[in-house]
């Protein structure tokens, strides 16, 4: 028989235990942990950042232990669902998918921003950066100096599409025809899309794109891919010499992917959420995947990192863009 003294000390023992289990879920559900994380794209269903952001999801999800599902916020060059997590609640539950054109070209473009980058938002973690190719119309020049000499012996008569004004696209061109000193005459559209489709068809000469939606039409002699951005010759298409190979060594074409959230969010959840992102991006399809579409896979990295890496893109690129004198709003 237990005596009176162990019986209330077992039953001191049982409380306790009952306390700590009702307080788990409590804390549980305090913290977020069981509720789904939504991750927002500034951009439509089907772009690339839609894409790498439903992989990044499937990944993620499965470190964190709870759903991540990917809302589309597009409009106004990304602005709009960069604006939308800066207003959400910071607590890990509202992420969104950063770009270049997000987090650089929008500081540069747009005069009214509602939400300040450097005091708004902040990093995750870098995900990916994407060089760009130089494609041209099937029959046109063979070679980067050969355009250049082309573009030079009829300024302004050799057209380039883009995305549309401000674009990732427009913004690389117009730095490519500073640095070569050539005048291109500049065609937007509404996405990349439709550049590349009238650059098939020959209505264009040249168009700033991906690797993994230029390559297609390359080798079904559509187009040509007389450069790539990157700082080496990329395994995705080998054969295609670098713009510095060719000449222009102060020249890079590229875009960028990071995550990020409302600045207020406390720096254990921050923490967790860069953990996940980065084993995510160390899985052997992941890196696969972005391999595949000729994109640098930027993992890991930490959320100081990331800012760091932000803020210079914003140096390097916020003055050049201004200088261009765009008017989009």
């Amino acid at each position: 028989m237990h005596s009176p003294r162990s019986w209330r000390l077992s039953r001191r023992a049982a409380l306790a235990t009952l306390a700590a289990m009702a307080a788990a879920p409590a804390a549980v559900a305090q913290s977020g942990a069981h509720r789904p994380i939504r991750l927002v794209v500034g951009f439509g269903p089907g772009s690339i950042n839609d894409l790498t952001a439903r992989e990044l999801a499937r990944y993620m999800a499965e470190s964190l232990g709870q759903p991540v599902i990917v809302e589309n916020r597009p409009g106004a060059g990304g602005s709009l669902g960069t604006d939308l997590v800066a207003k959400s609640p910071p607590d890990g539950l509202t992420i969104g998918l950063g770009t270049s054109s997000q987090l650089v070209m929008n500081v540069a473009l747009y005069r009214n921003l509602p939400f300040d980058v450097e005091r708004d938002l902040r990093l995750i973690g870098l995900v990916s950066r994407g060089p760009m190719v130089l494609a041209s119309k099937a029959n046109g020049p063979g070679t980067l100096r050969a355009l250049i000499a082309q573009a030079k012996a009829q300024p302004g008569q050799v057209s380039y599409g883009s995305a549309g004004t401000g674009s990732i696209s427009h913004i690389v061109g117009e730095a490519f025809a500073r640095v070569a000193g050539v005048k291109l005459n500049h065609i937007p559209y509404k996405g990349n899309g439709p550049a590349m489709a009238d650059l098939s068809g020959g209505h264009v000469d040249l168009v700033f794109d991906g690797i993994s939606t230029s390559r297609p039409m390359a080798q079904q002699g559509r187009v040509r891919i007389l450069a790539y951005g990157g700082r080496q010759r990329s395994p995705a298409i080998p054969r295609v010499p670098t713009f510095a190979e060719q000449g222009l060594a102060g020249y890079d074409a590229y875009s960028w992917n990071c995550l990020f959230v409302p600045a207020g969010t406390p720096d254990a959840e921050v923490a967790r959420l860069n953990q996940a992102l980065n084993a995510a991006l160390a899985l052997p399809a992941m890196k696969d995947k972005l391999a595949q579409g000729g994109v640098e896979n930027l993992g890991p990295s930490t959320p100081r990192q990331a800012d760091d890496f932000g803020r210079a893109e914003r140096a390097r690129w916020v003055p050049f863009v201004r200088s261009l004198k765009l008017d989009v709003g």
